[in-house]
């Protein structure tokens, strides 16, 4: 009796398993977060952005229907008497998001055909963003690293 009992009940908890999607429940991305002074705490395996750089971010929506934006990343770097030093500026954009997680795209505003280390293209999965933390991943096919920030808000970035 109780495998028959069992037998019916099982088609039962597939259809209530089946019928509950995760991605449902997960909230888009406030990307007005975003813009803030940030400062590197994890540089993962990149070399793009150091430990202790400061990350001043600007941002303006784009396209308002479906949410784009962009801006420009002007890195500082903190001297011994807590001053901010002018390092580099990148110009970002997002302009898709992929699993609910914006793709971010960071070029070097340098000399694009120099020697200079930095230039090129970076692409990043914007993968948290909180008041407090944002967490980027490198989006190549062989580097899957994470940076980390942490919101700064005691620097005034003039």
């Amino acid at each position: 009796m109780n495998k028959y009992l069992l037998l019916s009940i099982l088609p039962l908890l597939s259809i209530v398993m089946i019928a509950c999607d995760d991605d449902e429940d997960v909230q888009p991305m406030d990307l007005n977060l975003f813009a803030a002074t940030w400062e590197v705490v994890d540089q993962g395996n990149q070399k793009i952005f150091g430990r202790e750089d400061i990350l001043g971010i600007t941002s303006a929506q784009i396209h308002e229907s479906y949410g784009a934006y962009q801006g420009y990343i002007t890195t500082y770097a903190l001297t011994v008497d807590a001053a901010l030093r002018h390092d580099r500026v990148f110009s970002w954009c997002i302009r898709e998001v992929e699993n609910h997680q914006p793709l971010l795209d960071v070029v070097f505003q340098g000399e694009l055909d120099s020697d200079d280390p930095w230039a090129g293209n970076y692409p990043y999965k914007i993968i948290k963003l909180t008041d407090t933390y944002m967490w980027w991943q490198v989006n190549t096919n062989g580097d899957n690293s994470i940076i980390k920030f942490i919101r700064r808000t005691d620097l005034r970035i003039e």
